[in-house]
């Protein structure tokens, strides 16, 4: 059995992991900017989320026939388990967030949300300042337990990469070699 992902597995981690640092970056001051201000921006950042949202719906289908790759011995039962825990975590959040955000932006208030300018999602349930501000609220939960989740996972790589010097980086890291 390989020791690493398939192809098509760390070509959409890849995508979706740029894309998601892009949006926490790019979502962080987003709600600082003027309501009048704010339509071109939500267009790339609604548009993004619906493109990560259908990523992850790939990701999952793919995920079901091309399973990860085993762990190194080296890695106690804890450790797979929290491993496997932490993917767990990481698809429910890229499902939650896009969804939470799409129900966001469909009682938005402020400003009309049209992803990549394509269609007007806002208004398509009913809304109001309570609506919109109780799924901002959720959006911005999602969003701080991605980013903790994004940097814990970067550290995570890391370690096994200059500590452990394990081939869990190999696994998805294209220019990483095994160790011997």
């Amino acid at each position: 059995m390989t020791k690493r992902y398939d192809g098509v597995a760390r070509t959409l981690h890849w995508i979706m992991a740029i894309l998601i640092i892009f949006m926490i970056f790019a979502g962080v001051n987003l709600e600082d900017v003027p309501a009048a201000e704010r339509t071109v921006p939500l267009m790339g950042h609604s548009g993004i989320g619906m493109v990560l949202l259908i990523l992850v719906a790939i990701r999952l289908w793919w995920r079901r026939g091309h399973p990860a790759p085993p762990y190194p011995d080296s890695m106690s039962a804890r450790d797979q388990k929290i491993s496997k825990g932490v993917v767990h975590l990481f698809y429910a959040l890229m499902v939650y967030q896009p969804v939470v955000g799409l129900l966001h932006a469909a009682t938005y208030v402020d400003a009309n949300v049209q992803p990549f300018g394509l269609f007007n999602v806002t208004a398509l349930l009913p809304s109001g300042v309570g609506v919109t501000q109780f799924f901002h609220v959720l959006h911005g939960i999602g969003f701080s337990a991605l980013a903790l989740l994004t940097l814990l996972h970067i550290a995570a790589t890391f370690k096994h990469w200059l500590i452990d010097k394990d081939e869990i980086p190999h696994r998805m890291i294209p220019f990483v070699k095994a160790p011997k």
